[in-house]
């Protein structure tokens, strides 16, 4: 529920007619606006409805329409202005030549017989970042590889390696490389210790960004750095179901608006191939 904020505003009625006294006007309304998203693209639309709209006011006075109305800083224009009939209300706004940051707000327009209009704010700071597209963010995945294995002779097998994301959402480790066979004996488990590191960019935009936490497991929670010992048997890792998590943080300026440091989570599955 948002209670109305009120203030008098008079049109161009007679001067000589008494205002609405706005103090004694309460107008509250259920306000939702979609995509309740951190920002938009000028290509897209939001749209702003207001349902169980409820008046206490004095005798006569009317609400006659509900206007949407913008402010970008530099200017205010209104929107559409809609009739009220005591049904629900649906604001669709094109966001096409709406960039920058801009505050909606949502008007009550008054009318009583002998008296001039008047306005209420009915909601306010509906607040919405456009950008002339939507920022795209990438992140990287890396993993360094350490594999440690000794057969029942005595053969020892040391190997490191890096492999990095081909994808968003996975880190694959060759088998060819993790795996190993003996030249003489049996070698049944590996000691396998895996380091993750990542890197992360923006390429559309001029933010800023860094990597904030890594974590390998099951859980964003757990180290950097994990170490196990598994069967010497293609598959054994993937059976781990092992992930890595990667915090990053974005934040700056772009398009002349700076926005509050936005917060991702990557998930990359750990898989062999």
């Amino acid at each position: 529920m948002v209670a109305g904020v009120f203030a008098s505003c008079a049109d161009h009625d007679d001067p000589q007619l008494a205002p609405i006294d706005t103090t004694q006007v309460k107008i509250t309304a259920t306000v939702k606006d979609e995509p309740n998203s951190s920002w938009m693209s000028v290509s897209e639309e939001m749209t702003i409805s207001v349902s169980d709209i409820e008046m206490t006011a004095p005798k006569g006075v009317v609400l006659r329409t509900v206007s949407l109305v913008a402010n970008n800083g530099l200017s205010t224009y209104l929107i559409d202005d809609k009739p009220f009939s005591g049904q629900p209300m649906e604001f669709k706004v094109p966001l096409v030549g709406k960039q920058g940051r801009l505050n909606f707000s949502l008007r009550g327009n008054l009318i009583k017989k002998d008296s001039r209009d008047a306005e209420v704010i009915i909601a306010d700071n509906i607040q919405k970042i456009v950008f002339s597209e939507t920022p795209e963010f990438e992140c990287d995945g890396r993993l360094s590889v350490s594999v440690k294995g000794i057969s029942s002779t005595g053969e020892e097998y040391s190997r490191s390696f890096d492999v990095t994301s081909t994808d968003r959402f996975s880190i694959a480790v060759p088998q060819n490389e993790l795996y190993w066979q003996p030249t003489s004996g049996t070698a049944p488990t590996i000691e396998v210790t895996l380091s993750g590191a990542a890197t992360s960019l923006s390429p559309n935009t001029t933010f800023d960004n860094k990597v904030t936490n890594v974590a390998i497991g099951h859980s964003s929670g757990d180290g950097s750095t994990v170490k196990m010992t598994i069967p010497n048997t293609p598959g054994s890792l993937s059976a781990e179901k092992l992930q890595m998590y990667v915090r990053t943080s974005y934040y700056g300026t772009w398009e002349n608006i700076t926005i509050e440091p936005y917060n991702l989570t990557n998930v990359f599955d750990i898989v062999e191939r």
